[in-house]
């Protein structure tokens, strides 16, 4: 990430939060450290679930790679009583991370794939550049 593309990836990931009403979205490296944040997570223990997000994607890259899938998507969903947790995999390096607070707003899975799936490719874009 560079100071050129932080903008985009900012402008795309605010988007996408305010389209799904998402309480945060996040995006990590692949060791589960935020990179960039839209919102706030803030009384969620998110140091301790970001690192096990991050070690479930990186078995479904050997998933994908054993499979000889190489633009494979892969998403992590909780459905959970207080809150909804998306995450998806960017270029393999990144994750995307979308919190829900059903108090708030609850998610429709449908809505935030088909927006998120966009919002990955602009991501991938901006990344790339």
């Amino acid at each position: 990430m560079t100071a050129d593309n932080i903008n985009p990836i900012r402008s795309s990931m605010s988007q996408l939060a305010q389209e799904l009403g998402a309480q945060s979205v996040m995006l990590t490296d692949r060791a589960g450290m935020v990179l960039v944040e839209v919102g706030s997570a803030d009384g969620l223990p998110m140091m301790t679930v970001l690192p096990l997000l991050s070690m479930n994607f990186s078995t479904a890259a050997e998933v994908a790679r054993q499979l000889r899938e190489e633009e494979a998507q892969t998403l992590y969903i909780h459905d959970g009583s207080n809150y909804d947790l998306y995450c998806f995999d960017v270029l393999q390096r990144f994750l995307l991370v979308l919190v829900f607070n059903k108090r708030i707003a609850n998610s429709k899975i449908g809505l935030v794939w088909v927006s998120a799936k966009r919002t990955i490719r602009e991501l991938r874009d901006a990344l790339d550049n």
